[in-house]
């Protein structure tokens, strides 16, 4: 028997061992990290840029366009390199070690733009900046998030890791807010106010350090769990051509990457517009939009028992299914209501509309997490079934090359749609209380909420066509460890 074959012998038997809370939860800090990004730039990069600097909504965009294309192109190879490398600390931990630092201080640098760069300059920075922050985080987050697939081979299992990494990931957004709007940014003009948005970004940068920090630690431990490099891989270049090639012809995983481009062109364009919306458009306070925007994170409270009771019973595309037409039907009805309906909301109701609308968000978004993201670490088991080889970090990075495409079309569509609508850029400088022109706001109505939910509802339809069920991803764990010699042992838990 070759080391290799008992090395990898050892660490299957290793991933049929249970994984304890503890590990779960220091593993899952790691995403909280990725958590206060996208806070970060989900709620208020744009704002940040077009209403607080002066930026135009079609200048903010592109900016982000560009990092996040930047990113996606690179983040096949940063995904099959850490599928690839060989080191005494595994394939993932260099790699997460590397990025970490970097991408909180990008993060810091962002939303600390000197005030007297303008123009071409301005441009340039923000660029610069988001370039080096998603490059860094992509080198944190994929060989983390590939950690989740490849540390167990256990159905459910899995999910209740992903449960863990998306409870985490939600406990950071939830900072991101309470630091922006209930700490640095409070008070009636706090948003528009640029010497706050330093101090916030430096604290998420401290909190991004301290979780990532932990999550390395628990990689660590769990190293003698994890695959390693195959023999005999070649060279890199080739390597990479003949892998994207199998990639594309992985059913499965065209139909995961069809899905999260659609859902996430929806869910960028609403992030990015959503302080506009609540600021102008419902006419709320920061605490009213602080408390709108957190009701969203406290989804894994509902999410994750909901998810887990459900998927002791039926598929995980019917339950992602379920979760993302449910997604588009919240983002859709509020503003239709306010517009269209017999009665106006006053901004105490619409808090409390807007409040419940937000936790059964973030709920759908919970469930339909736990689901996909589970999905797609079983067509990884599928992959190695059809073509030899492990690629959790290719496969990740495919997706996330999906996400972040639609992620950066997305803001871009958000920042055209400001310019579109003719929404104000110079509210900083503006007197307090200076009005918005009606027909503005019932656009950006419109571009907030309707038309991101008419994407999502396109997202689930591509999971028509996911057919890797509980049952067969089951016959696929007993065959790749028969042909590895590993013992038998139960795939699903004993009552």
């Amino acid at each position: 028997m070759t080391p290799t074959l008992a090395a990898e012998q050892s660490a299957a038997v290793a991933r049929a061992a249970p994984l304890g809370v503890r590990f779960k939860s220091a593993y899952g800090a790691g995403a909280m990290a990725d958590g206060v990004v996208a806070a970060g730039f989900g709620f208020f990069l744009l704002f940040y840029l077009t209403a607080v600097c002066g930026m135009s909504g079609t200048l903010a965009g592109t900016a982000k366009l560009i990092a996040l294309l930047i990113d996606a192109v690179a983040d096949p190879a940063i995904g099959l390199a850490s599928d690839r490398l060989r080191s005494r600390y595994g394939r993932r931990l260099p790699f997460m070690v590397g990025g970490l630092l970097p991408f909180a201080a990008a993060f810091g640098l962002l939303f600390s733009m000197p005030a007297s760069l303008s123009g071409a300059t301005q441009f340039v920075y923000v660029t610069v900046c988001l370039v080096v922050l998603r490059l860094s985080l992509s080198a944190f987050v994929l060989p983390f998030t590939a950690v989740g697939a490849e540390v167990t081979d256990d159905y459910r299992e899995r999910a209740s890791i992903v449960s863990f990494r998306l409870s985490f990931q939600n406990a950071g957004i939830l900072a991101g807010v309470v630091l922006g709007l209930g700490v640095f940014m409070a008070g009636p003009d706090g948003l528009l106010d640029r010497t706050a948005y330093v101090p916030f970004a430096w604290a998420c940068a401290a909190v991004m350090l301290v979780t990532g920090a932990i999550s390395i630690g628990a990689v660590r431990q769990a190293l003698p769990r994890l695959h390693g490099p195959e023999a005999g891989s070649g060279g890199f270049l080739g390597g990479f051509a003949r892998e994207m090639i199998e990639l594309s012809r992985n059913r499965s995983f065209l139909v995961l990457f069809g899905t999260v481009l659609t859902y996430f062109l929806a869910y960028s364009a609403h992030v990015s517009l959503a302080l506009h919306a609540s600021r102008y458009f419902w006419n709320l306070d920061t605490g009213a939009i602080q408390l709108i925007l957190l009701s969203a994170t406290l989804g894994p409270l509902l999410g994750a028992p909901l998810s887990a009771y459900a998927l002791r019973r039926i598929e995980k595309r019917t339950l992602s299914i379920a979760a993302f037409l449910a997604i588009a039907l919240f983002l859709v009805w509020p503003p239709l209501l306010q517009l269209y309906g017999p009665v106006r909301l006053d901004p105490a109701a619409a808090t409390i509309v807007l409040f419940i609308n937000g936790l059964l968000v973030g709920t759908a978004i919970m469930v339909g997490g736990i689901g996909f993201q589970s999905m797609l670490a079983d067509t990884a088991d599928e992959h190695e079934h059809l073509f030899g080889v492990r690629r959790e970090g290719l496969f990740f990075s495919g997706l996330t090359l999906a996400y972040k495409a639609a992620s950066g079309l997305g803001g871009l569509i958000a920042g055209l749609a400001l310019d579109a609508i003719r929404f104000p850029t110079d509210l900083a400088s503006r007197a307090p209380g200076a009005a918005i022109p009606g027909e503005v706001l019932e656009k950006l109505a419109l571009i907030s909420g309707p038309l991101p939910a008419a994407f999502a509802a396109l997202s689930p339809l591509f999971l028509i066509g996911y057919h890797l069920t509980r049952k067969r991803h089951a016959e696929i764990i007993a065959d790749l460890e028969r042909r590895k010699g590993v013992p038998a042992h139960p795939t699903e838990p004993t009552a």
